[in-house]
């Protein structure tokens, strides 16, 4: 009985060290995901309005979407307009063709958000 058992820390011992000389690969690489630059700053504003994003009259949609486009092609991206409601444009933005954020602009502030 008393081998058994020490073969059952000894096995347990064993995989906490196995388990330990793995996690810090897996941790490491998503650390290194997290570290990435988002691709829409929380609260980001385009130049449409001032610079702290203050307009003093809602843009069109149609100036709201080229300052958009104009926002992230300087970024090296493309932007797709799912949806205007209002004054808020909900639009997926890609890089090569792969969606990389889904933000909504406010055009009465020149504000973006990103909703992840």
């Amino acid at each position: 009985m008393g081998i058994m058992i020490s073969k059952m820390k000894y096995s347990a011992g064993l995989a906490v060290i196995l388990f330990m000389l793995t996690a810090p690969s897996i941790s490491a690489q998503q650390f290194a995901q997290q570290k990435q630059q988002p691709v829409t700053p929380y609260g980001d504003f385009c130049s449409l309005c001032s610079t702290y994003g203050i307009c003093t009259i809602q843009t069109s949609p149609e100036k709201a979407e080229r300052a958009i486009r104009d926002y992230y092609n300087k970024k090296g991206l493309d932007v797709e307009i799912e949806e205007i409601s209002g004054r808020f444009i909900k639009a997926k933005v890609k890089d090569k063709g792969k969606v990389v954020d889904t933000i909504l602009f406010d055009s009465s502030t020149g504000r973006f958000r990103s909703i992840y």
